[in-house]
């Protein structure tokens, strides 16, 4: 079994390698992908050792993702591992996944067993968010917006992506839900030290709204 760690960054320059060095014992084969980062990501991944593929632009986590899935498809990975480059997620915790690969086709890294260390506009984002995407998965989703997660690549093969920002992670567990795939929760640590999000609170929440609305027609 062949497991790929993907690190999509946008202007993670002073988090970047620190994520790596810490996730290396886990998973050796890294990818980052700069998603048209301004600062010295690219330079700080390269320095780290692992595979960086860049755009030239910022195209949104969505894109950084689909380049990522068509990297692990083009190098015959079976699962791939995503975990954010801003250090809110604990590389230790990939541990806690691997026993659980042959249960499921997803697994979620789910913080909302500690959700009292979100921050308050966060957790209620996130509990909206993950409530309209358990209707529409037809099962409870516990923390539909984590970006530490496993996927595996017969999965992705299965379903067409479309999304380009945040949305693309719900589509994705939409899409995957409907076609039956095996689904699961990973428990992982809350972490959060003040770092500023790069969810755009309203234009990335009225992409998920629109992406919500043409759900009810994917089959």
């Amino acid at each position: 079994m062949r497991c790929l760690l993907v690190i999509p960054a946008l202007n993670e320059e002073p988090t970047i390698a620190r994520v790596i060095e810490a996730a290396k014992g886990h998973i050796p084969d890294i990818l980052v992908v700069d998603d048209g980062s301004e600062d010295g990501t690219a330079a700080a991944a390269t320095h780290a050792n692992v595979v960086v593929t860049r755009h030239d632009v910022n195209k949104g986590k969505g894109e950084a993702l689909k380049t990522a899935f068509a990297y692990a498809r083009e190098h015959d990975y079976d699962w791939v591992f995503t975990i954010d480059g801003d250090a809110q997620h604990d590389p230790q915790d990939l541990k806690g996944f691997f026993p659980l690969l042959d249960r499921y086709d997803l697994l979620l890294g789910n913080r909302m067993d500690d959700a009292q260390r979100i921050p308050f506009i966060r957790r209620l984002a996130n509990r909206l968010s993950s409530a309209i995407v358990s209707v529409l998965c037809g099962r409870r989703i516990h923390d539909s917006q984590t970006g530490f997660r496993a996927y595996k690549m017969e999965m992705i093969r299965a379903i067409s992506l479309r999304a380009h920002r945040y949305e693309l992670e719900s589509e994705i567990l939409i899409k995957a839900s409907r076609k039956g795939f095996r689904i699961g929760h990973c428990r992982i640590q809350t972490i959060y030290a003040g770092e500023r999000s790069r969810f755009r609170n309203f234009g990335d929440s009225m992409t998920f709204l629109a992406m919500a609305v043409r759900s009810v027609f994917w089959w």
